[in-house]
C-alpha cells in the first residue's frame, strides 16, 4: 500500500509540474512529499484508503490463485477477449489494457487518479500542487490552475472499476451473468469481477458486494449469495473460495445461507438500493435499518 501511495503521489506530482512550464525548482521525491501531505493529514482519506486495501487484496487474490499447482487452463479473461460475442471480447480487452497500466515494471500493482472519485482526485492534486507553492508568491493561482488542469484530465469513466463494470454489462447484455459463471469466476480468483457480477444480480452497488466478498464479516458471503440469487450448490462454492481468504467459517457460513429467511434477504437488498447520501445520514443517526 505504501508503494501503491508513493506512485500516486509521484505520478500527480509529474502531471502537476508539466502544467507548470515555468516552475524551474528541484522537485520533492514522491516518498518525501508522501510523507509531508500524510503528516499533515491530506492522505488520511476513506476514499484513498479503501482503494489503496482493495487494490492490495485484488493483488494478493490474483497472486495466490496464479500459484495453485497443476496444470491451468487458459484465464478466464483471455478467454473472453477471444469471446465471439464483439461486445464481450471488446469490453475484456479495455479490462485487460486497463489492469496493464496499473501495473509497475515488477508487476506490482498501482493506482490512477481516474481510480478515485473525482472530489478526491481533485484533493490530491491540490494538495501536491499546495506542497509545491513557494510561501508568499504570486504563483499560488498557477500552482491552483495546474492541480485543476491536473484533475480535470481524469475521468472515473476512465477508471478501472469502469472497466470492471464494462465487462459485467456486457456480460449482462448476452445473458451470460448465471451461476455458472459465477462459479468459473470466483474459481480463477476474479474476485472484483465476481464482485461485479453478482452486485448485478442483486441490484447493489459493486462496493457493497465487494465489502460482503471479502470483508470477513459473519454471513456476509451467505447474504450476498442470497441477494444476488445463487443456487446452493453455486453458493457453497464461492464460500469454499473465499471463506478461507476472508477468515470466516466455511461450515457456518454455509449454513447460514440455509437457514436465511427471505425476509432478511429482501431487508437488506432495501437497504442497500437505497441512495448512499440517504443510507450514510440514517448510519449517522444511528437509526435501525428495518
Amino acid at each position: 500500500m505504501t508503494a501503491m501511495l508513493h506512485d500516486l503521489v509521484g505520478t500527480v506530482l509529474g502531471e502537476v509540474l508539466a502544467a507548470l512550464p515555468a516552475y524551474t525548482d528541484q522537485a520533492p521525491d514522491p516518498a518525501d512529499l508522501a510523507s509531508r501531505l500524510s503528516g499533515a493529514g491530506l492522505l488520511d482519506r476513506e476514499a484513498l484508503v479503501s482503494m489503496l486495501l482493495r487494490r492490495a487484496d485484488e493483488h494478493r487474490i490474483a497472486s495466490a490463485y496464479a500459484g495453485r499447482a497443476g496444470p491451468r487452463k487458459l484465464p478466464m479473461l483471455p478467454m473472453f477477449v477471444g469471446d465471439k460475442d464483439a461486445s464481450v471480447a471488446a469490453a475484456a480487452m479495455a479490462l485487460v489494457v486497463a489492469r496493464g497500466r496499473r501495473r509497475d515494471t515488477f508487476g506490482q500493482p498501482r493506482i490512477e487518479l481516474a481510480d478515485l472519485p473525482f472530489e478526491e482526485a481533485a484533493l490530491l492534486a491540490c494538495s501536491v500542487a499546495a506542497a509545491l507553492a513557494p510561501a508568499n508568491n504570486g504563483s499560488h493561482l498557477a500552482m491552483a490552475d495546474a492541480a485543476r488542469t491536473v484533475a480535470a484530465a481524469h475521468s472515473p469513466s476512465d477508471s478501472l472499476d469502469a472497466a470492471v463494470a464494462g465487462l459485467v454489462d456486457a456480460l449482462d447484455s448476452a445473458g451470460r451473468n448465471d451461476d455458472a459463471l459465477a462459479e468459473a469466476t470466483a474459481e480463477d480468483g476474479e474476485a472484483s469481477l465476481l464482485a461485479g457480477l453478482l452486485a448485478g444480480r442483486a441490484g447493489i452497488s459493486i462496493d457493497t458486494a465487494w465489502g460482503y466478498l471479502m470483508g470477513g464479516q459473519d454471513d456476509g458471503l451467505a447474504l450476498l449469495s442470497r441477494m444476488a440469487g445463487l443456487r446452493r450448490p453455486t453458493a457453497a462454492r464461492l464460500i469454499a473460495e473465499f471463506g478461507a481468504l476472508a477468515g470466516v467459517s466455511i461450515e457456518d457460513e454455509i449454513a447460514h445461507f440455509d437457514s436465511l429467511d427471505e425476509g432478511e434477504v429482501q431487508l437488506a437488498l432495501a437497504w442497500w438500493r437505497l441512495p448512499p447520501d440517504f443510507r450514510a445520514a440514517r448510519s449517522a443517526l444511528k437509526v435501525a435499518h428495518g
